[in-house]
């Protein structure tokens, strides 16, 4: 949810990767406009009228080349914002698997 093309990264990762290679995506998705345009994001907006969250366009894009491990799993984590103030959020951990 921080970079200017999610769905370009996404798409070429397995280049990256040797064969049978582990993609760890770790994620809150909490898309910001300063830093991916609307058009780019891969969910959190309706499509058809139903929601399309971004795990759903994760799976859309990387069901070409990989395999999921296991089903989706949340980690909570901390930002501390100021001295007294903190941020708590949830993000979605997948683990993916490259296909031979």
């Amino acid at each position: 949810d921080r970079l200017s093309n999610p769905r370009q990264f996404l798409s070429i990762i397995h280049e990256r990767l040797n064969d049978n290679g582990i993609l760890v995506l770790v994620s809150p998705y909490s898309w910001h406009e300063e830093f991916t345009k609307k058009d780019n994001w891969i969910g959190g907006f309706r499509k058809d009228g139903e929601p399309y969250y971004a795990y759903d366009g994760i799976q859309q894009v990387l069901q070409k080349h990989f395999s999921l491990i296991n089903p989706p799993n949340d980690l909570e984590f901390v930002t501390r914002e100021t001295a007294r103030t903190f941020q708590h959020s949830i993000s979605q951990v997948t683990i993916w698997q490259k296909k031979l």
